[in-house]
């Protein structure tokens, strides 16, 4: 018996001893591949078992492995999961991929978190990495056709210059329209009153590749937690933070050059002389056409046809234009203990623009610091510093027609630029003429007359959190957003605008100041394993300040001595000072049942001192509810069906986005009266006036289907917007025009989709596909005095807010050449009026908007890029029609107008007879509004191209301080599909006088130690 058991005992052992050498141990690290640090808590599995280890704080891991090998099997919310033979290896080391179109598990709602399933609204989320490394100073121009609802449209191509982004359309006529952007918890405040001049963005403060991820909140339950602030829309923005473990540092690099998306076809001398003749003549003036033209130009009466014939061209668009240049230097650092986290970065930028003095630099430096004192005290602080140093072209002062963008297309070709000894042509008090009705030397203009404009930043937040109870909270936070913007502007007097004084100079400064306090009670516990419960009690200060300041001079003795102290003549000075305040409690619960079903409610309670004190606090609400099918006992056997998620909600917010004291009596300065200083009534108070309220249901399913290989969102929204703010007319008797009411309406519809699709998944390769659409319909339901439009119809009840009322162009008629318009039945008529003949042609609000965003990924290679797209809008665009204009005046036209124009009877054209003066030539000119200068804007652009290559851990391994390695290329707005005319088919407003963007391609080189 004992020798059975000792033979038993020796056999297991023996079988035991086989079996463990049959098993050894691999290790190895994890890193993320854009910053190459370790990543703490990846799973390591062994696939087809349940062999499995996580990292460590440093990225490292150990694991139990066949002596045959296997495949080895890295994931990581937020990354691309990664599947590594192991083979012979007894070391496998990894770098894990960002994976921007996973659904990611938590999500910024508000003041806290949630998880991804248990969220009730409707929240865009854009991850850092979609956006890193791109040639664009301001984080919001980063959002175009990333996100489903959120439409961003550049007012102007200046580095650094200001954004147009609504979020689920316009829901106000005369209040701001802009959302709220909070960094960290810092509420920004972007209205353009804080700046001294409107090339600014308070957003290019922000390094993009700073940014962590990005948060949409578009619903109006999720938002009323900010009540006042957030009725249109919160972005919220998660810069990067510390992790535990070794000090990882990044440097990036990238260089690279912009030129412009397009220019114009304008006409040589020969075609415009032709041209300006005919116009005269059909203008019944032959006698004097020749002559008259050639007066116009500046050149000599004894010109003979064959000197005109000889005549240069000078192209002043080329003169214009430039090849710009960008170049961005970074360095980080990222680490810390199990106490204390840091991340630390350094930046600088600068952007020499396609335009002569439209650069722009920036400085920037970020220090986000994470401080555990104890189990319950723990602290945060982040500092964002920034220098941005702008150099302002001539128009941003106000006038376009030194703007070399403008009027580049429009000079008369045969003005030279320069003369043959090098100094500009054309200069005032030189003799020389120049000829046509933009008479200057814009060039000149560029280089003598200057601007600037320098904003300092500090952005920054404190924070400590105390741990009352076990799922008990407290956090005390306090914010500063503050910058000092100094602006300088020249009119040198060797241009015509300094001329006659002797030049002239102009300075100003503005301060401001927004101090935010929010004091937060969190509570968070789960009862039974089913039932979760979250509250939040919380109050909220802020208080925003502006003081400015300006100076005019003029007289300088020379353009060498440029400061207002050496001008022989004052002008004027200005001062001012603005500011409100808000205060209010809110309120948030938040119940969980089983995982499957949750329910919220939010409260918020807001006052606005831009009110009068019987309606200074609004009352905000929000409710919503979500439910997860997908966990439900009759769908769990349904392999093919990861998520399926019913979500609804209902809220209200607040909008006080008019003037700091348009509820009050103004008074201003007026001069001398009887001697003496005076002031006088400038507004009158409307002590009612009160909050504009937005109302809004939203629904939506989220979806996840074949190991989400195939998931997305489909949603819509119906939103009321009432006690709009309008000016309203008054009697003459009052001494007033009109004064501020709430008297309008409207209401908005839309309907949104993302679809993510992993099209491709094998041997290494992967392709991914992001989509988002967006359709907005968008009408006024009532305006003040029960009218049913203004006066001007500019706003009609039962349309768009963007509605244009305007003519429709009918053509020429092929017998006289003469252009044409449709009457009000629809007849082809020489003269319309607005009275009879006007209809709605259009809007200036695009209905479809989205984007299409392609991943493809070959072990170390990866290749991005981005369409993005609009459609069903059109746009009133000035320079287009300056060029239009056929020989109406004396300026360049286009060449294609040029070759199509009417010159002979019984011709088919769309394009008039050249005429100069008279009411015929509102057909060529755009005094006439019409279909023939509302121009449709519809466009599909590729946005952007990355192509960028990791070297392989195998190439790493041969440097002793690399952790990882990538270089890049890539291009912006590289390709635009447009019928539109004109420099760009993305800018709002009338396009007079902007600078256009420009194509980008950049070189860069990122690398981890």
């Amino acid at each position: 018996m004992k020798k059975a058991l000792l033979f038993s005992f020796a056999l297991m052992l023996t079988l035991l001893t086989q079996a463990w050498a049959q098993n050894r141990t691999v290790t190895g690290r994890v890193t993320d591949t854009a910053t190459g640090e370790g990543m703490p808590g990846v799973t390591v599995l062994l696939k087809g078992s349940s062999t499995a280890a996580p990292t460590d704080v440093n990225g490292a891991y150990s694991i139990n492995v066949p002596s045959a090998g296997g495949t080895l099997v890295f994931s990581f919310i937020g990354y691309t999961n990664q599947e590594v033979a192991i083979g012979s290896q007894s070391t496998v080391n990894v770098r894990m991929v960002t994976d921007a179109r996973q659904i990611s598990e938590i999500v910024v709602t508000g003041y806290g978190v949630q998880e991804k399933r248990e969220v009730t609204g409707a929240i865009a989320q854009v991850s850092g990495a979609s956006i890193q490394n791109q040639p664009i100073p301001s984080l919001d121009k980063a959002l175009q056709g990333r996100a489903a609802g959120v439409v961003v449209q550049s007012s102007n191509g200046i580095p650094g210059g200001a954004i147009n982004v609504q979020i689920r359309g316009i829901g106000s006529v005369n209040a701001n329209t802009s959302p709220l952007y909070i960094v960290d918890g810092v509420q920004i405040n972007t209205a353009t009153a804080r700046v001294a001049y409107t090339s600014s963005n308070p957003l290019s403060a922000i390094n993009t590749n700073d940014i962590e991820s990005i948060e949409v909140i578009k619903d109006a339950a999720t938002a009323a937690v900010y009540g006042s602030q957030a009725a249109n829309g919160v972005v919220i923005i998660t810069t990067k933070k510390g992790k535990a473990g070794r000090t990882n540092f990044t440097a990036n690099y990238y260089t690279g050059f912009a030129k412009e998306l397009s220019k114009f076809d304008v006409l040589n001398t020969q075609q415009y002389f032709a041209l300006r003749t005919e116009a005269y003549r059909n203008a019944n003036s032959p006698a004097v056409a020749r002559a008259n033209v050639i007066s116009e130009m500046g050149l000599p009466s004894t010109i003979t046809d064959a000197q005109i014939a000889a005549l240069p061209t000078y192209n002043w668009q080329d003169e214009a234009f430039r090849r710009g240049v960008v170049n961005n230097y970074e360095l980080s650092a990222r680490g810390g203990n199990d106490k204390t986290t840091f991340y630390l970065s350094g930046a600088y930028q600068e952007q020499s623009a396609i335009l002569t003095s439209a650069d722009f630099k920036r400085a920037s430096m970020r220090l986000n610091l994470n401080h555990a004192a104890s189990d319950k005290l723990s602290f945060e602080t982040t500092i964002n510093l920034s220098n941005v140093d702008q150099a302002a072209p001539f128009s941003t002062s106000g006038s376009s027609l030194g703007n070399p963008a403008f009027s580049a297309s429009l000079i008369l070709p045969q003005n030279k630029v320069r003369n043959e000894n090098g100094t500009y042509f054309g200069l005032p008090g030189s003799g020389q003429v120049f000829g046509g009705v933009l008479n200057q030397n814009i060039v000149a203009v560029n280089e003598y007359s200057t601007g600037n404009q320098q904003t300092n930043s500090v952005i920054g937040s404190f924070a400590a959190t105390y741990k009352i109870l076990p799922g008990l909270s407290f956090r005390s936070s306090y914010s500063l957003d503050y910058s000092n913007i100094n602006a300088d502007f020249y009119y040198d007097p060797r241009t015509n605008d300094g001329y006659a004084n002797s030049g002239s100079g102009f300075k100003a400064s503005d301060w401001n100041t927004n101090i935010q306090t929010v004091q937060l009670l969190n509570f968070g516990r789960t009862f039974a394993d089913l039932h979760k419960v979250e509250a939040q009690v919380g109050f909220e200060y802020r208080t925003d300040q502006r003081r400015s300041f300006s100076a005019n001079a003029q007289g300088f003795a020379t353009p060498e001595f440029r400061t207002l102290g050496t001008a022989s003549t004052p002008v004027s000075i200005g001062e001012g000072f603005t500011g409100y305040k808000r205060a209010g409690g809110f309120g948030s619960i938040n119940y969980v049942f089983n995982g499957k079903y949750t329910l919220r409610g939010i409260l918020s309670y807001n006052g606005s001192s831009r009110f009068g004190k019987s309606t200074q606090y609004g009352f905000f609400p929000g409710v919503a509810a979500a439910w997860n099918i997908s966990d439900e006992n009759f769908l769990k056997g349904t392999d093919w069906l990861n998520t399926l998620k019913l979500r609804a909600s209902w809220g209200q917010n607040g909008r006080d986005g008019i003037g700091d004291f348009t509820s009050r009596s103004l008074y201003a300065g007026a001069g001398v009266y009887t001697g003496a200083p005076a002031i006088a009534p400038a507004g009158l108070a409307n002590t009612d006036l009160k909050w504009e309220v937005r109302t809004m249901l939203d629904m939506g399913i989220d979806f996840a289907f074949f190991g989400n290989r195939v998931s997305g969102t489909l949603g819509g929204f119906i939103e009321k917007n009432d006690d709009l703010l309008f000016q309203q007319p008054l009697q003459s008797s009052t001494g007033f025009s009109s004064v501020w009411n709430n008297v309008g309406a409207l209401e908005q519809k839309g309907l949104e989709i993302e679809l993510n699709t992993v099209n491709l998944d094998f041997g290494g390769f992967q392709w991914r596909t992001n989509f988002n659409y967006t359709y907005i319909h968008n009408e006024i339901t009532r305006l003040y005095n029960d009218l049913n439009r203004l006066p001007d119809n500019s706003l009609i009840v039962g349309e768009d807010i963007g509605v244009i009322w305007s003519y429709e162009y009918a053509g020429v008629n092929p017998a006289t050449g003469r252009p044409m318009w449709y009457d009000g039945n629809g007849n082809p008529t020489y003269v319309v009026s607005a009275a009879n003949d006007g209809r709605i042609i259009g809007s200036t609000r695009p209905k479809h908007t989205g984007g299409l965003d392609n991943a493809f990924t070959y072990k170390g290679f990866d290749l991005n890029f981005l369409f993005q797209y609009q459609y069903g809008r059109r746009q009133l665009d000035s320079q287009h029609n300056f060029l239009l204009e056929n020989g109406n005046r004396a300026l360049n036209g286009l060449t294609e107008v040029y070759n199509e124009r009417w010159t002979t009877p019984g011709q088919i054209t769309s394009v008039p007879r050249p005429y100069h003066g008279g009411a015929e030539s509102q057909g060529n000119n755009h005094v006439i509004g019409s279909t023939r200068n509302y121009l449709k804007t519809d466009y599909i652009r590729l946005k952007t191209v990355q192509v960028g290559y990791n070297l392989s851990n195998a190439l790493l391994t041969r440097s002793r301080f690399l952790t990882s390695a990538r270089v890049y290329v890539q291009g912006t707005n590289l390709y635009t599909y447009s019928d539109f005319p004109g420099y760009d088919p993305e800018f709002y407003g009338t396009a007079l006088g902007i600078i256009p963007q420009s194509k980008n391609v950049t070189f860069g080189v990122q690398l981890g130690f």
